[in-house]
């Protein structure tokens, strides 16, 4: 049987901002048709470039990022806003851990 990454996008019990579950649905698409296994270290990398190439820069913890492209769907103070602290401190983990465990499989 095959797994893809994408299998690890699973949603989390809290979000940092109103920009971050679009940025975790461009991700999950990206990663639709990569198979498993696939290294936890390209993992961070691409979420790391990918998140750069949205906002500009890499992630930093206490930074929000404003992304146009996700300010579209939903009104409110955060709208379109991605949080620093939330990607490195629990996305990046939490999908590490996941792609770890499918990896295995």
């Amino acid at each position: 049987m095959k797994y893809f990454v994408s299998e690890i996008f699973s949603e989390p019990e809290r979000w940092g901002l109103r920009g971050d579950p679009f940025l975790w649905e461009y991700l999950k698409n990206y990663y639709i048709t990569i198979e498993i296994p696939y290294s936890v270290e390209s993992l961070k990398k691409d979420i790391m470039q990918i998140f750069k190439n949205f906002t500009g820069e890499f992630p930093k913890t206490e930074k929000i990022y404003f992304v146009e492209e996700f300010a579209k769907t939903h009104v409110g103070m955060s709208t379109g806003k991605l949080s620093g602290t939330f990607w490195i401190n629990e996305a990046i983990p939490m999908l590490s851990e996941r792609l770890e465990k499918i990896n295995k499989l």
